[in-house]
């Protein structure tokens, strides 16, 4: 198996991730200018657009780019519509690599839901995309949440790390196999608790499709909840905009309270 063609998810979507990321950057920017003077800094760098409702859903957000790539204000693009729907909105900032480390990213997204369980109102939604999703799943089934989580979406994540071992991605994160093994999700005992969708696109790689069906079954085995769902006709980098979209099944799964 040609480990590097299927750990890079652009191989059978382009060749390149940069048109995605631009198109990420442009989106954001406009949903930062629509909502305007709405939008909070949390002490971490995390970005915040809230509801006026009281009782307002909370979608947080946490980016992918392989660990390397993008930041809270480049994953603001599903904020306008979120917040036109009564929804409120976070966009979770960490520290990129080489810069930083796994185990340094995973606190500082454990950090930011403690800083926003302070902003919770109604029911909250945690997703994680690509490198957001193995975030979230070491954040919050890996060990217990910091604040109440109703609903989880992981989409196209890598979860168990190993692999990466012997791909180009391991240049910046530096892993060994002692690392990589205590940070995969797929090899640590899950938390149940909120109910989980583990989705993908239909255009990924076999590797990325096997990894989410793998951990899908293993949350299984662990007692949590579990859904699967392949996204027809997305890949890796644009299946992240059914999220705002009342006709996809993903925003189906997780947004019933406003499509």
């Amino acid at each position: 198996m040609d480990l590097e063609r299927e750990y890079s998810p652009s191989s059978v979507a382009g060749g390149s991730s940069a048109p995605f990321e631009a198109q990420y950057r442009r989106l954001s920017a406009a949903a930062r200018d629509a909502v305007g003077d709405r939008i909070v800094t949390l002490a971490g760098g995390t970005q915040l657009v809230q509801a006026q409702q009281a009782d307002a859903p909370l979608m947080i957000f946490v980016h992918g780019g392989y660990w390397q790539a993008l930041s809270a204000a480049d994953s603001m693009f599903p904020a306008a519509e979120l917040a036109a729907s009564g929804w409120s909105y976070a966009s979770v900032e960490y520290t990129l690599a080489p810069k930083s480390t796994l185990p340094t990213m995973v606190g500082e997204c454990v950090q930011a839901l403690i800083e926003l369980a302070a902003y919770r109102r109604g029911r909250v939604v945690l997703v994680g995309h690509s490198a957001g999703a193995h975030l979230v799943a070491m954040a919050a089934l890996a060990q217990r949440p910091p604040l109440h989580i109703d609903t989880m979406l992981l989409i196209s994540g890598i979860y168990d790390l190993r692999p990466l071992l012997s791909t180009s991605v391991n240049d910046a994160l530096g892993l060994d196999l002692r690392r990589a093994t205590a940070l995969s999700p797929m090899l640590q005992v899950a938390q149940p608790g909120p109910q989980v969708t583990v989705a993908w696109g239909e255009v990924e790689t076999d590797e990325f499709k096997r990894q989410s069906r793998d951990y899908a079954a293993h949350l299984d085995g662990h007692g949590v909840a579990v859904e699967t769902l392949e996204c027809v006709g997305r890949n890796h980098f644009d299946v992240v905009f059914g999220l705002t979209d009342p006709r996809s099944l993903l925003a189906r799964a997780i947004l019933t309270e406003a499509v």
